[in-house]
């Protein structure tokens, strides 16, 4: 079994997915467990900051199946500094 390894990645729902339960779906299907940091959404567009946690290769399928659904997923840096 592997080990867990986590992810920090920024969710971008569009309009036609803002009422979807893209997340519970996933769970489902990959059992890569989620915590959501901060979410923004409104009927229009929905924005998530999400941790993933889980065996690296089921978070790479995960992401997989949110593009798949049509989110946009952008990882979230840990450093915010840039020189």
């Amino acid at each position: 079994m592997s080990k867990n390894s986590r992810r920090k990645v920024y969710l971008t729902f569009p309009t036609a997915q803002v009422k979807e339960a893209i997340i519970c779906d996933m769970y489902d299907q990959y059992k890569v467990r989620f915590n959501i940091r901060s979410a923004s959404v409104n009927e229009q567009v929905g924005l998530m900051a999400v941790e993933l946690e889980g065996p690296e290769d089921k978070i790479t399928e995960a992401i997989a199946y949110f593009r798949s659904r049509g989110l946009k997923v952008e990882p979230i840096e840990m450093s915010v500094i840039e020189g």
